[in-house]
């Protein structure tokens, strides 16, 4: 089953086969710029995805054993507390990896912002040079 988007560095349609799977769409003429993006817009995609997926299932095992080892507490207010120091400690152990996934996306996203204005070039670029040779 497809869902079907517009996204703008794909400067195209997508098909999205689930919620974490997705396919740029690929133009017939697609110059060398817009094809460098698509495939790297779908790596980066792609580890996003992989690091999330990772730290969520880390994250739902710890809980998950925490939440085995207080069934027995009596006491809402407990185990909000006890649940509370679990996030805590669990951001701040966390925190070094989360800063370095924070700043290689951010290096990450500023190349596809550079390839996504490279891509526009060379479409502008092929559609004045196909227009100048037509009115030739």
């Amino acid at each position: 089953r497809f869902c079907i988007m517009k996204h703008p560095q794909a400067m195209t349609v997508i098909a999205v086969r689930a919620p974490n799977q997705i396919r740029y769409g690929k133009k017939k003429d697609e110059t060398a710029a817009e094809r460098t993006l698509r495939l790297y817009a779908t790596e980066l995609h792609e580890w996003n995805h992989r690091y999330w997926q990772q730290q969520n299932q880390q994250f739902i095992n710890l809980k998950q054993q925490l939440l085995t080892e207080i069934d027995g507490i009596e006491g809402e207010e407990e185990v909000e507390r006890i649940m509370g120091e679990f996030y805590r400690s669990y951001l701040l152990s966390n925190k070094d990896n989360f800063n370095s996934y924070t700043s290689q996306w951010r290096k990450y996203n500023l190349r596809l912002i550079y390839l996504s204005a490279r891509a526009q070039g060379s479409r502008i670029v092929r559609t004045v040079r196909n227009s100048v040779s037509r009115s030739k």
